[in-house]
């Protein structure tokens, strides 16, 4: 155990809030008296150790794990969900929140880029198994133990020293997505890569690792960091180290773009959407790679994207390389531009925002914050009412009336009514 371990009970009162602690000491309560050992491991001990704000609820037991886990949930009147094959367990109390619990474990696999094959092991193997130094911690849960720090491979040294480190020189290589992680974890704490590990990095990007693992994998460690706040500085930092073109997605970012995607945020929130996750994400990788010229195809292919995600990314895209000539007209009615904008998602919407003159952003937040939620005041029924027979025309028909209502917010429904009859009638005369 490390030195430390008698003063990290005190970092536990002081870092956590009273019900996290509680949770965590009814837990080691629970696991001591099922001759469960439990740690609370990885990531929580590394912000407790850095002194960040903490959520996350990481638990690995010694022993029975997952009988623990359902234990656990009985206690707390939560769910749980059990995944077998891996030993791992995810228990949900009824306000939400997610906390896994994971038998120790070691692995092994059978190919590079595979899953891994688990079985039971000690705190010091599990530890080891892990993707990097800093993260190979745990603090003890049980009473008897409380608070002792376990650091079987220098994760504390690192994190004062302030290094990504891996474990073993097969660390890429086993689980490729660690190379992402890796550019993650750096830029998010303001660490650098450790020499060596900077090496293995570079060794397995140039032997196309990434390529290795399945497109869901690599989306789901990209799209998640790309769209947190630092997400830009994680794609500059990936462009640097070549990460971007083995990924198919890019080469280096220029000063231009590296800005352009540090001012997304400000962009969707501008437009009245949140300035991170899945839309930032998506919006972050169409900037990326139209700068690259890269095509839509190529990048819902890679990260095998669902079909409402690699559409918004298409759309983005076509619209990057041609926009739509309403943005920048001398004038444009309030109709036009609502009609011009009226198919676009919101990742199209904040990367038009981002790639064209103030006066396009301008008009973009027009529409998106306004102009888009104006509704005509008549429907087809009107129509009918009014003697109007039904046919393909009437959508159109209708769109005359927003027309109206768009151009003339005050304009009353019979006037709506009326644009949208001429219009059936002009069509009837052709």
């Amino acid at each position: 155990m490390d030195q430390m371990a008698e003063n990290l009970s005190e970092q536990m009162e002081r870092g956590l809030d009273a019900d996290g602690l509680a949770l965590r000491r009814e837990a080691g309560k629970l696991a001591q008296d099922m001759s469960v050992e439990l740690y609370l491991v990885g990531g929580p001990v590394r912000d407790l150790l850095l002194q960040r704000a903490q959520l996350d609820l990481d638990l690995v037991a010694v022993g029975d794990g997952l009988g623990f886990a359902r234990a656990w949930a009985e206690m707390l009147e939560a769910s749980v969900i059990v995944h077998e094959p891996f030993l791992t367990a995810t228990v949900t109390l009824p306000a939400g929140r997610h906390m896994d619990v994971a038998t120790a474990r070691r692995e092994t696999y059978q190919h590079p880029g595979a899953l891994p094959t688990v079985q039971p092991a000690s705190i010091e193997e599990d530890l080891t198994r892990r993707d990097f130094t800093i993260n190979a911690l745990a603090v003890a849960l049980n009473p008897d133990r409380w608070g002792e720090l376990c650091d079987p491979r220098g994760g504390q040294r690192d994190l004062h020293a302030g290094l990504i480190r891996v474990l073993h020189d097969e660390s890429f290589v086993d689980d490729p997505t660690r190379l992402i992680r890796a550019v993650g974890f750096e830029v998010r704490l303001g660490f650098s890569l450790e020499e060596h590990t900077h090496q293995l990095l570079g060794a397995a990007i140039d032997a196309s690792a990434l390529d290795l693992v399945s497109a869901q994998r690599r989306a789901e460690v990209l799209l998640p960091l790309v769209g947190e706040e630092p997400g830009a500085d994680v794609l500059v930092r990936m462009g640097e180290l070549g990460l971007l073109s083995s990924m198919h997605l890019s080469g280096p970012v220029s000063h231009e773009l590296h800005g352009k995607l540090q001012r997304l945020p400000t962009v969707l929130e501008a437009l009245g959407a949140p300035g991170t996750g899945r839309a930032a994400a998506l919006a972050r990788l169409a900037l990326v790679a139209h700068d690259a010229g890269i095509a839509a195809a190529t990048l819902i292919d890679y990260l095998q994207l669902p079909g409402k995600e690699g559409a918004s990314l298409t759309q983005a895209l076509a619209a990057l390389a041609s926009p739509p000539p309403q943005l920048m007209a001398a004038s444009v009615s309030p109709a036009e531009l609502y009609f011009a904008l009226e198919h676009y998602h919101i990742v199209t919407a904040a990367v038009l925002s981002i790639s064209e003159p103030s006066m396009a952003g301008k008009r973009i937040q027009q529409y998106w914050r306004e102009l888009r939620h104006v509704e005509s005041d008549i429907t087809g029924d009107d129509l009918l009412a009014a003697g109007a027979q039904p046919g393909p025309a009437f959508s159109q028909a209708l769109q005359e009336a927003l027309r109206v209502k768009l151009n003339n917010p005050g304009a009353s429904p019979e006037e709506q009514l009326r644009a949208a009859l001429e219009y059936l009638e002009s069509m009837q005369q052709q």
